[in-house]
């Protein structure tokens, strides 16, 4: 089954928003000068945004991938 170039772009997409958000949440969580100002929860909250866009990414159909990215690159 030949893969859609679109798809895979959308995909690499997801996967960059979805590790941005990890990577926010971590850091919220494990910086020092971050956790004292940040809410106790925003930190979980973060990487859990970030899990669900990183399983999308990783386990949607290429039309759901596809109107994900869409959605998200206007949103943005």
């Amino acid at each position: 089954m030949p893969e859609d170039p679109a798809a895979r772009r959308a995909r690499y997409f997801l996967y960059a928003l979805g590790g941005v958000f990890v990577g926010l949440g971590f850091a919220l969580e494990l910086i020092p000068a971050l956790a004292e100002v940040a809410p106790p929860l925003a930190g979980r909250l973060c990487a859990g945004i970030g899990a669900i866009i990183l399983t999308a990414g990783r386990f949607g159909s290429d039309a759901f991938v596809r109107r994900c990215a869409t959605g998200l690159a206007g949103w943005l």
